[in-house]
């Protein structure tokens, strides 16, 4: 076995060796961070008001815990329904699909917030959306892995 070759590999690399950690799209991460703190934040400059309040209730925590959940997926983290490693920890050990949970709840809280017809229907398209990609996932996640994957589906909610 040419073991400069497994090195670049993760697929050959033999057990007895430490396995790179997975990397991260901070890019990616940063990005959503930034756009979503500038809507959130202009929302809140411009309506000052108790929906305001409530709103950043639901929607700070939930900001906070959606990237929690990027960070925890790893390079798993793809925008294509990929089944690269089955995540099972942190926030992935109760919920099967935080990512889309707590951005749900983090629109959610903005539209609250933002109290706009406009909005409130680009989050019903939103989560629309997200169902539809939670059943293409759960569907890639079940082929690759199989049993495994039904019993951690029986595990967790959403």
């Amino acid at each position: 076995m040419n073991f400069s070759y497994a090195r670049e590999n993760t697929k050959m690399r033999p057990s007895n060796l430490p396995q790179p950690r997975p990397r991260v799209s901070y890019v990616l991460l940063l990005g959503d961070f930034l756009f979503y703190a500038a809507l959130f934040v202009f929302t809140v400059i411009w309506r000052r008001d108790g929906r305001c309040l409530v709103g950043g209730i639901i929607a700070v925590p939930s900001f906070v815990l959606w990237f929690v959940a990027k960070l925890q997926l790893g390079s798993s983290f793809t925008p294509k329904a990929e089944a690269r490693a089955l995540v099972t920890r942190g926030l992935y050990s109760r919920i099967r699909h935080p990512i889309y949970f707590f951005s749900t709840l983090a629109l959610l809280g903005t539209a609250i917030c933002l109290h706009s017809p406009y909005f409130y229907a680009y989050v019903v398209l939103a989560v629309g959306g997200q169902l539809w990609r939670v059943r293409r996932e759960d569907r890639v996640l079940q082929e690759k892995f199989g049993q495994e994957y039904l019993e951690y589906r029986r595990r967790t909610w959403f």
